[in-house]
């Protein structure tokens, strides 16, 4: 291969963008690739006040910001709304916010929007067998439509996350989804084998992960490699970027210099891959 004159943005948020979790490791939807099990790796910010606190931690550490989140109820949201002046606090302070709500009404997201923050990150699902038996929600594809309209209609910037591993009829729609909103800007996951879930044994294949950036990057998306994906795979990162991929999260010291020794400009930023601008 050639050497790739172009520019990499690499997303090392490290310390610097803790994610935080406002119901600590409690959730109600307790899906079946999951159950739970990344809440663990958050900052437990569930007890009145805690957000509020390390939002203090954060300003005064020179952090760049923070992905608020956290376990979901069984209508798949996230209690986030509780937390909106903390989130404006935040931003006053000049910090950068990404907030993973799930489904959201249009109200809500225009409160969050006043707030502050820069992007709304969204899982995108469009198989109904994979909705009910899988994420534990009874609602139909189209809850999803209705969750992107919110959020734009309010003015909000959706980032919609796009799963590989839940087969590609549920990739393919969702993708279909994303574009039939005027979206552009995705980012690719990949299913993680999680102990004491139904899909404790299902590693997707390095191949497989390729195929759904590609076929992501063929319909006209430009794809962010995201930071859940099997680390096992050393050399998806260099693949995905020879694929077109011009955004990671969390790559390995190899990637940057192999992308450097290629002729890339590597630009590295501190935040979550969501959030744009400097």
């Amino acid at each position: 291969m050639s050497d790739i004159d172009d520019e990499l943005t690499v997303y090392l948020p490290g310390n610097l963008f803790p994610s935080v979790s406002l119901t600590g490791k409690k959730c109600d939807q307790m899906c079946e690739h999951c159950k739970g099990s990344h809440l663990r790796n958050m900052a437990d910010v569930s007890d009145p006040g805690d957000l509020m606190y390390l939002t203090d931690d954060v300003i005064s550490l020179g952090m760049s910001g923070m992905l608020i989140s956290g376990g979901c109820d069984v209508n798949g949201s996230v209690p986030i709304m509780g937390a909106v002046d903390d989130i404006r606090r935040a931003v006053d302070a000049g910090l950068k916010v990404n907030v993973h709500t799930g489904f959201i009404n249009k109200a809500d997201a225009a409160r969050l929007v006043a707030a502050g923050v820069d992007a709304f990150s969204v899982d995108i699902h469009q198989d109904p067998a994979i909705i009910k038996n899988i994420l534990r929600l009874n609602v139909p594809p189209e809850a999803y439509s209705e969750m992107l309209d919110n959020i734009m209609s309010a003015g909000g910037r959706p980032v919609a996350h796009l799963t590989a591993g839940f087969g590609i009829d549920d990739l393919l729609r969702s993708a279909e989804l994303v574009k039939s909103k005027g979206l552009r800007e995705v980012v690719a996951l990949s299913l993680i084998p999680t102990k004491g879930t139904m899909t404790e044994y299902d590693l997707i294949s390095e191949d497989a992960i390729l195929d759904a950036v590609s076929l992501l990057i063929d319909m006209g998306l430009e794809v962010t490699l995201g930071c859940m994906r099997p680390r096992v795979y050393r050399g998806i990162e260099k693949k995905c970027i020879e694929a077109g991929v011009r955004r990671i999260a969390n790559p390995s010291r190899g990637t940057v210099s192999w992308a450097i020794s290629k002729g890339m400009k590597v630009i590295e930023k501190t935040t979550c891959c969501c959030i744009r601008g400097p």
